[in-house]
């Protein structure tokens, strides 16, 4: 209903002219005789008494009661339509002349000339009348001009009273109120949008726009759909968004015209022909959405066989299940993991086959791991989707590579002192094939013809497998194979160089180049003159090379020796005469070895040859004596002796001078002065005479001082001499030459029979009589844990050999037991360590035979057996016989049920060993054994709440010290069951207001339920179970619920609408949801209610009885609705009634 107090549309055909005389208008005179006129406002004029005082004498009584007045009317309003106002617009006639004649003109703000003004004469008022005029050709239009401001003048004349006009003026601003004369336009009419099929329910598509010009109810629009009974589409009522209420599919249907309707809500004037909904066109393309990317399916080979000729490695299938563009495959590419691009993809022979093609020969060794490939499909699609996988290909090692050496040449040093099995160098050499193709083993294969090397095959040591001597080769030129292990015919190798040094021991001793060797030196060589030299050589090197040179007489002997050089030298005049003639010298050659020196002597014989280097010496000199004249001739008077202290010198005599030579001579061998002539004959008789004779003696080379001989003749001998026939005597001074030529001889004598002495050489190279002694505390075994530190010490073998010097020396050596050279035993030192990391899991124990030389000749040895056995740590982690587990377990599995078996392992022993198992993942569904390692569930599966478990099952082992760890996983995936009815949610009860005038197929609500279930048993179906069928309609498969038909308000105003949405699982499930519609009443009235007549006027007798009848009222509404009558105002309130059929009492 409209409400009260909405303006009146004024229907009479007529109304009084805008100028008349009150003579002829005024209906009520104002004698007293007449009964006093009362005024009513009925219904919906609400009029207001205008009341005033004017003296008329006074133009300033003459004037409006207001200033300014608001009225309406409706735009096109007929002519002679009265405006209407909440109150009357009057100037009081009170204290005015009764002849005084007014009138109303609109002097202001009618710009169109629509309005004109009548006077009328109510109760004593001047009563303003506007109206429309008549003839015009135009109408009133609100959406033109909503509002005019008029200025009313009132002219007041007097005929009687000639003067000039009493003027008042006022303002009337008149409102323009709207008609529904307007129907909704679209701008534009027609509308494209384009949306994928993948759009999601009530995704938005576009908003349309109708404008409608009126106001209120009038100018709202309201939007629907002509096929009110589609699903696919809906339309906001007001707002014009046109959104989808159905999944769109470009295959069954791409392009959807729709067309939309535009109402206006007002309700329609009864002078309007019936308007028709504003319509608009709608075109919606569904455009292809590329919903699915495409699905790659390869199928390979297991490996490629490394530089085969492997054309196709995979055939790659490619599908994707949208159709049309985006069902097709632009392209598969390989867009990671081929850097080299050593692979192709090329099409197949079938509709979306593709071939993973190799393009080169591929190479292991490059890829030990292999390619890891990322394909990836492309499809036609707009935007494209894209799906990548992974491709491992496997590449199968052929022997194709030689085992590579570490370094190409090993240089390495040992002394020769060292015994066998003494380790040497250790070569490494790897090889990147795989399995037998890349285990190495080493041999030697050059330059080990006397067999003094041995090398370990597997760990590539090589160590002494004889005695070595420096002396015999200085060095090894080992060339080392490094063989594969594949098949013979595949078998590949390659060879390192190994230099090894003999570094030199002292195990020589010096050797004289010519030993015993016998020299001869003439006496009386200066001091420091060259005997001979001594060289010695020693077949060792360096400082063990070096020789010392020393004489080992005990006895002083006029020699020395350069200690370096071997030179001999005398250190004293010799003296054949005197000194020894032959000499015995021991010369000794030292090395500089260490510990210690050996040394060599040899015998130098010097011959002392004697040299004429002394005169001969008479005994006597300065001889006097006489002969007697008559001594006959031949006579010796004197035999002279002369000494040469050189041995085997022979003394010759002889007169030094002639002067006598006729009567003496000389022996020349024997010294003896004779008489030759006869002195009686040649002297005169008894004529006395002496004679001077010079003797000189020579040893053939030198010549003595000559001794003079005096001798006088005489020539009467004694008696005496006579008796003894002496016919001379010559006596001679003695020189003392002769006792010195005996003490010569003497000292000669004993020098040479003396005995020489000479220092003896240290016995340290005696038989090697004694062989080394191990102690007697020798360890049997020692123990020595696996993480051991490379270089620990594990014992020092001290070893003892009663034997001297180089025969007592011991050497060490790990003889055999050490099959992974992981140890070394000092060779000199005898200490033994770890060398290679030890691995229990490898050799759990070695038997090691420990060997001990001596470096006597020949070398005696003695050995022990040592058990090291190697303590075990923890060092391995437990292993999973699998690192992951997948399990596919339905979600109503009872719990305690047994899912899974977890296996693991440790290499290690003891409690090491032991492993207990943890179920690390923070889970109340299962628990693992943590002695068996069976998985078992604990509690319900639920796959709605959670579908999947990535479980974590961690071993331990149970070792006390770092215990260690390895994870497994266990991936768990729970199969759905139909275990979950559908659930709507926060839409279970679910309230919603509309108005009575919203159009049919308009959404009321969505009612939408989840199932969490998978497959059929999620799919959901919605119907409406209440008895409103016909009134709404429920979309089966999104549960959107529109109107069916038209609302009514006064015939009911809200409804109860249950929905029903079920499952399609076996058996099926449902679920319920409420909604409560409730119905808005909307103001369907075309206008208020209108009387005939602005003025009623009725006549009533004074002193009536109450209740008598003084007027029927009658309106007429445009609704035809039932009217209600009410006085609202006037002075007649309290003196007059009206019932509800507008009969008027007293």
């Amino acid at each position: 209903m409209m409400p009260q107090g909405a303006g009146l549309r004024a229907s009479r055909p007529s109304q009084p002219p805008a100028h008349y005389s009150r003579e002829h208008h005024r209906l009520n005179p104002r004698p007293h005789s007449l009964p006093r006129l009362l005024l009513l406002f009925v219904l919906a004029i609400p009029l207001t008494l205008c009341w005033g005082s004017a003296v008329a004498s006074n133009s300033d009584s003459f004037k409006f009661l207001r200033d300014r007045y608001n009225v309406k009317i409706y735009e096109n309003s007929l002519p002679m339509t009265h405006v209407s106002g909440e109150e009357l617009m009057c100037i009081s006639l009170d204290n005015l002349a009764p002849s005084i004649h007014i009138t109303f003109h609109i002097v202001g703000g009618d710009t169109h000339g629509f309005f004109t003004a009548e006077t009328e004469e109510v109760g004593g008022l001047a009563v303003l009348q506007v109206r429309t005029k008549t003839g015009l050709r135009d109408v009133l239009n609100r959406e033109r001009s909503e509002r005019y401001d008029l200025v009313v003048e009132a002219r007041a004349k007097n005929p009687v009273r000639r003067g000039a006009p009493l003027r008042a003026r006022t303002n009337v601003t008149v409102n323009v109120l709207d008609t529904n004369d307007n129907v909704p336009l679209f701008y534009p009419t027609s509308y494209q949008v384009s949306v994928g099929e993948d759009a999601s329910i009530h995704t938005p598509l576009l908003s349309v726009t109708a404008h409608d010009p009126d106001d209120g109810n009038n100018g709202q629009v309201y939007y629907l759909l002509e096929d009110h009974n589609t699903d696919l589409f809906a339309i906001h009522p007001v707002r014009g968004v046109l959104s989808i209420t159905r999944t769109l599919s470009y295959t069954y249907g791409r392009i959807h015209k729709i067309t939309v309707l535009a109402k206006d809500r007002g309700p329609q004037p009864p002078n309007m022909r019936a308007s028709v909904a504003a319509r608009a066109t709608v075109e919606v393309q569904v455009y292809q959405v590329n919903i699915h990317a495409p699905q790659i399916y390869v199928q390979h080979l297991p490996h490629v066989v490394e530089h085969s000729h492997t054309h196709i490695y995979a055939i790659i299938r490619v599908d994707d299940e949208d159709e049309g563009e985006s069902g097709r495959v632009d392209k598969v590419t390989i867009v990671a993991g081929d850097p080299d691009r050593l692979f192709s993809i090329t099409r197949g022979s079938h509709s979306k086959e593709y071939n993973l093609a190799v393009l080169k020969l591929l190479d292991r060794e490059l890829a030990p791991e292999g390619y890891n490939l990322t394909l990836q499909a492309v499809d036609c699609g707009t935007p494209s989707r894209r799906t990548r996988v992974n491709v491992h290909v496997n590449i199968a090692d052929v022997n194709d590579h030689a085992p590579v050496f570490a370094r190409e040449q090993y240089e390495e040093a040992v002394s020769e002192e060292a015994p066998p099995n003494t380790p040497v160098v250790r070569v490494a050499a790897s090889d990147t094939d795989q399995g037998i193709n890349g285990r190495v083993l080493f041999r030697i294969v050059a330059g080990n013809e006397d067999e003094k090397f041995r090398i370990n095959p597997r760990t590539g040591l090589i160590s002494t497998g004889d005695w070595l001597d420096h002396e015999l080769t200085a060095s090894y030129s080992l060339t080392v194979a490094a063989v594969d292990q594949a098949s013979n015919a595949r078998r590949k190798q390659s060879s390192a160089k190994v230099i090894i040094r003999i570094l030199d021991a002292n195990d020589n001793a010096p050797q004289f180049n010519t030993p015993n060797t016998e020299v001869t030196i003439d006496e009386n060589e200066p001091v420091g003159s060259y005997v001979t030299r001594m060289l010695a050589t020693d077949a060792d090197s360096g400082e063990n090379r070096f020789l010392s040179y020393s004489i080992a007489n005990l006895d002083q002997v006029p020699f020395v020796i350069d200690p370096f050089d071997g030179t001999i030298r005398t250190s004293s005049v010799l003296d054949f005469e005197a000194q020894r003639r032959v000499y015995t010298i021991k010369v000794r050659a030292s090395d500089w070895g260490s510990p210690y020196k050996r040394e060599t002597e040899t015998t130098v014989k010097v011959k002392i040859r004697d040299v004429n280097d002394n005169r001969p010496q008479f005994v006597g000199v300065d001889c006097r004596g006489w002969v007697s004249i008559d001594a006959p001739v031949g006579t010796s008077v004197l035999t002279l002796s002369a000494v040469d202290l050189d041995n085997g010198s022979s003394v010759i005599y002889r007169l030094q001078n002639d002067m006598d030579e006729e009567c003496w001579s000389v022996e020349s061998s024997t010294g003896v002065l004779a008489l030759t002539c006869d002195l009686r004959t040649l002297l005169p008789h008894d004529a006395p005479k002496t004679y001077l004779l010079n003797v000189t003696s020579s040893d053939g080379t030198h010549m003595s001082d000559a001794t003079g001989v005096t001798i006088k003749v005489i020539t009467k001998r004694s008696e005496d001499h006579a008796s003894l026939k002496r016919y001379s005597h010559v006596e001679c001074h003695e020189t003392g030459i002769g006792s010195k030529a005996a003490e010569v001889k003497a000292a000669a004598a004993e020098n040479n029979a003396a005995e020489e002495h000479y220092a003896l050489l240290p016995l340290r190279y005696g038989y090697n009589s004694h062989k080394p002694e191990l102690p007697e505390k020798f360890p049997s075994i020692v123990k020595v844990r696996e993480d051991v530190d490379i270089g620990t010490e594990l014992l020092t073998v001290a070893a003892k050999d009663h034997d001297r010097g180089h025969n007592g020396r011991v050497v060490y050596a790990v003889s055999n037991g050490d099959t992974d050279s992981v140890f070394k035993i000092g060779f000199e030192t005898g200490i033994l360590q770890v060398v290679a990391q030890l691995d229990r899991e490898r050799t759990p124990e070695y038997n090691l035979n420990i060997t001990v030389y001596d470096l006597g000749v020949p070398h005696r040895s003695a050995s022990r057996n040592l058990t090291v056995k190697v303590i075990d740590v923890n060092d391995n982690a437990p292993e999973f016989n699998r690192v992951s587990y997948s399990l596919h377990l339905p979600e109503n599995t009872r719990n305690g049920t047994s899912v899974a078996q977890l296996s693991a392992q440790d290499a290690d022993e003891g409690l090491n060993a032991e492993v207990t198992y943890e179920l690390v993942s923070d889970v109340d569904e299962f628990m693992v054994d943590k002695v068996t390692g069976v998985l078992y569930m604990l509690g319900g599966l639920d796959r709605e709440r959670r579908s999947e478990y990535d479980l974590r099952v961690r071993a331990w082992d149970s070792g006390p010290e770092n215990p260690q760890s390895a994870l497994a996983r266990v991936i768990v995936t729970v199969l759905d069951i139909n275990d979950c009815p559908p659930e709507f949610g926060a839409a279970r009860s679910l309230k919603v207001d509309i108005p009575e005038d919203l159009p049919v197929g308009a959404v009321v609500a969505t009612l939408q339920a989840t199932d969490q279930d998978m497959g059929a048993g999620g799919q959901l179906t919605y119907t409406l179970t209440s008895d409103h069928g016909d009134v709404f309609r429920i979309d089966a498969q999104t549960g959107v619920v529109r109107l069916a038909e038209t609302l009514d308000y006064e015939a009911r105003q809200s409804y109860n609408v249950t929905v029903r949405a079920q499952d399609g699982g076996t058996p099926p499930l449902h679920a319920h949801a409420s909604l409560f519609v409730r119905v808005h009443d909307v103001d369907e009235n075309l206008g208020p209610p209108r009387f005939p007549q602005r003025v009623l006027r009725g006549w009533v007798k004074e002193n009536l009885p109450p209740g008598a009848e003084v007027i029927t009222l009658e309106a007429r509404d445009p609704d035809n609705d039932q009217l209600v009558y009410t006085i609202t105002g006037g002075d007649g309130v309290g003196y007059f009634s009206v019932d509800m059929q507008g009969e008027c009492q007293f």
